[in-house]
């Protein structure tokens, strides 16, 4: 996938304007075809999901956060889906249909829209940089790269899966990532954070 991308945003409103957060975030291709979903929580806050499609769009990666300790992965590939859930015994087996739009289609007809680019809409760099907001897609951290594994940040911050960091700082293949705060939290390997745009 280019990572070189046009995004759209689609906002789910209360009713009232001023409480409206951004609930979905679609990100096209230059054929204008949905390429990635990223879905904040109602509050506006940490990772509710994300879909990866191919270019018929089709689900071929996605994650999902069902609270604190609960969320999974899926991995699609020609015999079919991987999914790993964490924990393991997790009481949340089909939680992908629920979570995940299967297909872009599934999407269409939930909403009853056709899915399409603004005009004029902005490109987007996923290209990590100092100062980005992203996921953090790891129940765990490092103190330094290739450090101790944490699951607490220094000052004692917790760590847990989906929740928002800010990039401070990159280190060859790591991030080294704040707090929404600018509270420094540790280190992450780059394919453990989503950069959000």
């Amino acid at each position: 996938m280019e990572f070189d991308q046009i995004h759209s945003y689609k906002i789910l409103d209360d009713g009232q304007i001023k409480n409206a957060n951004i609930l979905f975030t679609m990100y096209f291709d230059s054929d204008n075809k949905i390429r990635k979903v990223f879905k904040r929580w109602a509050d506006g806050g940490t990772l509710h999901s994300m879909a990866y499609y191919d270019s018929n769009g089709r689900l071929i990666y996605g994650v999902y956060n069902k609270g604190y300790e609960t969320h999974g992965k899926l991995y699609a590939d020609a015999p079919g889906f991987h999914i790993e859930h964490f924990p393991e015994e997790n009481e949340c087996n089909d939680c992908f249909e629920a979570y995940l739009f299967l297909s872009t289609k599934c999407m269409e007809a939930q909403y009853n829209i056709i899915l399409q680019s603004p005009p004029n809409a902005k490109r987007t760099n996923f290209t990590p940089q100092v100062g980005d907001s992203a996921i953090l897609c790891s129940p765990y951290i490092y103190s330094l790269p290739d450090g101790e594994k944490i699951t607490e940040g220094e000052d004692g911050i917790a760590v847990s899966f989906g929740m928002p960091v800010v990039i401070s700082k990159i280190v060859n293949t790591w991030c080294r990532i704040n707090s929404i705060f600018n509270a420094h939290i540790g280190y992450v390997p780059i394919q453990d954070i989503e950069i959000i745009k």
